[in-house]
């Protein structure tokens, strides 16, 4: 099963645009795990994120920021299908 796990800052203003990136990304591809984490102090240090929210696609560092959701979406499909 593919995860992407969605790290943002508690009460940041880019959570709730995090969040709705979230629901419709689980809307695009039911078939993932979708989920939103609060970040954990060792996060940044973990996967070398500067910038929040940050995507991590099976656990390794996607993207950064909060990109338009038509390219995300775009990206997330090339993946999936470079991965199968």
């Amino acid at each position: 099963m593919i995860r992407l796990d969605i790290l943002v800052h508690g009460d940041c203003l880019s959570e709730r645009p995090a969040r709705e990136l979230a629901h419709d990304v689980q809307h695009e591809f039911p078939h993932w795990k979708v989920d939103i984490r609060v970040t954990l102090p060792n996060d940044k240090d973990q996967f070398g994120v500067l910038v929040f929210p940050a995507f991590l696609l099976n656990g390794h560092l996607f993207v950064t920021g909060v990109p338009r959701k038509d390219w995300l979406i775009a990206k997330l499909r090339a993946w999936e299908k470079g991965e199968k």
